[in-house]
């Protein structure tokens, strides 16, 4: 029975186009092949589908999961307009994207590269701002091994960038090596799994307390010592953050949904002045106008002169309505609801109400009244 991989690990292996390192090249990918990866090297995998074959590799070495990168004596071809090798550019490229790089170099040359790293520095310190003048510099030294001095630039900047280079020697299988660091990346990835839920919700609150913070920063600006200073700009900022809710019945073993409420659809803004509710401002679809503290039938003069209201829920069963209020100072809020379903049936009201309490929009609501109270 054939068994069908949904999503293979894809490596591309990165190396110069050097006599040494093919054979190398070629076994590493029958390796990832026989552990049921997919290797990618420029002889075989790659299909060029544009005349530019460099562009072609960074697209396949962003499209891969991780490179492995082979360095030996030789350089490999440059790229004058960047000023960097080929095989540079497929680092580079990967680790921008934040790809997983292993990193394995001949013994010899990373031993002479020890022993010139001290006067690596030195020019880095000098040519810190300088790219090209570093590589000029790094070209006029004496090597031993290394064919080309550009090999001391690549490995530098692997160095600095906190790769760690494995040294290999020639002709010695490397296949072990390979598996027990492929392995070791699989626990580290199994732990990061055992707590993806974990880090999801901490991403997912993250998200939630930048964004407040943020947004709660704009509507900071509006109020100056408990007094609104642009009401119709602070109502539809607040508007904005009043986002669909869905409102459940929750028991030990399910939560049931009873409906839901779409965004708002309006926000109005009153006041109390001597006989009357008087309009300071709204914001969405809506008409308002002044309402006389004897209109009692009136949610907002209700909330405004019941002194057990802080917050309070009503709805219009005609319009299918639900009117979230507020009290501060001498302000009302009213939030309009809409209700996205059958009428609400008033045993279910208060499930309404708390789901606008847990919501982010009520966050807000919350912050306003914290903010003008002082």
């Amino acid at each position: 029975m054939e068994v069908k991989i949904v999503d293979k690990l894809s490596v591309f292996i990165s190396s110069v186009a050097q006599d040494s390192l093919t054979t190398l090249r070629m076994r590493t990918k029958q390796l990832l092949d026989n552990l049921g990866h997919e290797g990618i090297i420029f002889e075989e995998s790659i299909m060029f589908t544009e005349l530019d074959s460099v562009k072609t590799c960074l697209e396949y070495v962003k499209d891969s999961d991780m490179l492995i990168l082979f360095i030996d004596t030789k350089a490999g071809s440059m790229i004058s307009s960047e000023g960097k090798s080929v095989t540079h550019l497929e680092f580079l490229t990967a680790h921008e994207e934040g790809k997983k790089v292993l990193v394995y170099v001949n013994r010899q040359v990373v031993d002479e590269f020890f022993k010139l790293k001290n006067k690596l520095d030195e020019v880095n310190d000098l040519y810190f701002n300088n790219y090209r003048q570093f590589v000029n510099v790094v070209d006029t030294f004496e090597t031993t091994y290394i064919s080309d001095s550009y090999v001391l630039v690549l490995l530098y900047d692997l160095y600095q960038k906190g790769y760690y280079l494995n040294s290999f020697e020639l002709g010695i299988d490397l296949d072990d090596q390979i598996k027990q660091h492929l392995s070791s990346i699989m626990k580290k990835s199994l732990r990061y799994l055992s707590i993806e839920k974990d880090i999801q919700r901490a991403m997912y609150h993250f998200s939630i307390y930048r964004d407040f913070y943020e947004n709660s920063l704009r509507l900071v600006e509006l109020i100056r010592n408990g007094k609104i200073v642009d009401a119709r700009l602070l109502l539809s900022r607040l508007q904005n953050q009043m986002d669909r809710i869905v409102v459940e019945k929750k028991s030990k073993y399910q939560n049931e949904k009873i409906t839901v409420l779409n965004p708002a659809t309006a926000i109005t803004l009153y006041s109390m002045e001597s006989d009357e509710m008087v309009l300071v401002e709204y914001s969405g679809d809506v008409t308002a106008e002044n309402i006389p503290l004897d209109n009692r039938d009136s949610y907002v003069v209700i909330t405004a002169t019941n002194p057990e209201y802080e917050e309070a829920l009503f709805y219009n069963y005609d319009k299918n309505l639900f009117y979230f209020l507020f009290k501060v100072n001498t302000y009302v809020f009213c939030v309009h609801y809409p209700n996205d379903g059958e009428i609400i049936k008033e045993e279910y009201h208060d499930f309404v109400f708390n789901a606008i309490l847990e919501s982010k929009g009520y966050r807000y609501c919350f912050f306003l009244k914290k903010l003008m109270e002082g």
